[in-house]
Formats: structure tokens, C-alpha cells, sequence
């Protein structure tokens, strides 16, 4: 009894020991200019903005958006799908809303 006991600990040792440590875990690499426009024109496409909203720069993880919405919530899905993508430091909204 106590030697299945004294497995049973130790095993439990182990698995959380093991679980819990973070040296097997790589930390991702940031994006570079060309991934983040990647990503952020994937985000204009999936909200229906590709041909309307242009990712016209992006430079050190600053990017410039162009273009004519109809409406200014279609203006703000443009900025939110930037800002969103990791390694975007800030968005330059040049966006117009047509009046």
C-alpha cells in the first residue's frame, strides 16, 4: 500500500512539475511589415471591406489605411481589423465616409 502510494506521488510530481514548466515553449517571432499586411487585409476580406479599404503602408508595425466607405461603422471595422493583428503598433486612418 504505501509503495503504490509513494508511485502515485511521485508520478503526480512528475506530470505537474512537467506541466507547468515553460522551457519547451517557443516565443513566437513579431510579425514583419509584409505578414502584418497579410493579416490585416485577411481581416478587411472576412468583414467584406477588401476593394473599399487598402492597406496603402505599413512600416515598422504602423499602418496606413486608404479608401471611400459608405458608413462610419464601415470606417471603424477597417481600424478595428488593423489594430487587432498582432505587431500593429497603431493604424493611421486615412478612411473616407462618403457623405
Amino acid at each position: 500500500m504505501k509503495k503504490t502510494a509513494l508511485a502515485v506521488s511521485l508520478a503526480l510530481v512528475v506530470v505537474v512539475a512537467f506541466g507547468c514548466s515553460n522551457w519547451n515553449k517557443m516565443t513566437p517571432q513579431p510579425l514583419d511589415n509584409k505578414a502584418i499586411q497579410s493579416e490585416v487585409e485577411k481581416n478587411l476580406a472576412a468583414d467584406g471591406l477588401t476593394g473599399i479599404v487598402h492597406v496603402s503602408e505599413v512600416h515598422e508595425g504602423v499602418v496606413t489605411l486608404t479608401g471611400t466607405v459608405k458608413s462610419a461603422s464601415d470606417r471603424r471595422k477597417g481600424y478595428d481589423d488593423a489594430a487587432k493583428v498582432k505587431g500593429v503598433k497603431s493604424v493611421k486612418d486615412e478612411i473616407k465616409v462618403e457623405p
